[in-house]
């Protein structure tokens, strides 16, 4: 089954999808323009190389944040449209699981901290995978501010975890190299791969959703509505 994958919860929006021999295509949005302007060419991009059509996409999986309130709603917005017009299936992965889902798959426990601006941080930590494949946490997503990540990930330290997302680079100088000893840090990586594998997990367990059923995973609140309804999406 085809399944068209994509990630908009931070600056580096991405596209995935497997190719008829079952390897990954995936194609990183162009970071210097809106994700409203490269998300739909970013589809088209990686069906293309894949070798497949629009006609061949049997579901879509999506990153749900949490993240940027505007680059989540593009997202959301856009596979919930194509949804509404084609009937296919949706299918909802938080992007800080899909970050983690490569590590968790090599027996690695992982903390995700990714930039949620105004000096906070979205921070997730998972310990493994639970018995269907899919991540298992240790708590909620939290917001915390800047000073307070390493209190919140000390617990966690002891465990030789891979730390990696777009926060590291915050912590300070050489602090990502502290978090642990054998750590891989990223400072950004392309999340669409991770969407891809995880909604196939999803897939496999009958748990996709209609366009009434997508909703964000923002975790702050928005600090405005906008005008107007657009459903799920637009709620905190």
């Amino acid at each position: 089954m085809v399944i068209l994958a994509a990630d908009t919860s931070t600056g580096l929006a991405s596209v995935a999808v497997r190719d008829p021999g079952g390897k990954i295509v995936l194609v990183r949005a162009d970071g210097k323009r809106p994700h409203s302007e490269t998300l739909l060419p970013s589809f088209e991009e990686a069906l293309s190389l894949a070798g497949l059509g629009r006609g061949d996409v049997r579901a879509l999986a999506v990153g749900t944040g949490p993240g940027i309130f505007t680059g989540l709603r593009v997202g959301l917005a856009t596979v919930k449209g194509w949804a509404l017009a084609s009937g296919l299936p949706l299918l909802p992965v938080p992007s800080h699981e899909a970050a983690a889902f490569s590590s968790l798959k090599e027996g690695k426990k992982v903390l995700v901290l990714t930039d949620a601006r105004k000096g906070e941080v979205f921070a997730s930590a998972f310990c493994g995978l639970e018995e269907d494949g899919l991540p298992e946490r240790s708590g909620d997503t939290l917001l915390l501010p800047l000073g307070k990540v390493r209190a919140w990930a000390a617990p966690y330290l002891s465990d030789g975890p891979v730390v990696f997302g777009t926060a590291v680079p915050l912590l300070g100088e050489g602090e990502g190299d502290k978090w642990s000893g054998r750590a891989s840090v990223f400072k950004e990586e392309p999340l669409a791969a991770g969407v891809l594998a995880i909604g196939e997990v999803l897939m496999s367990l009958g748990r996709s959703v209609g366009p009434a059923f997508l909703v964000p995973e923002y975790v702050r609140p928005p600090d405005a509505r906008p005008q107007g309804s657009m459903g799920p999406v637009g709620d905190p």
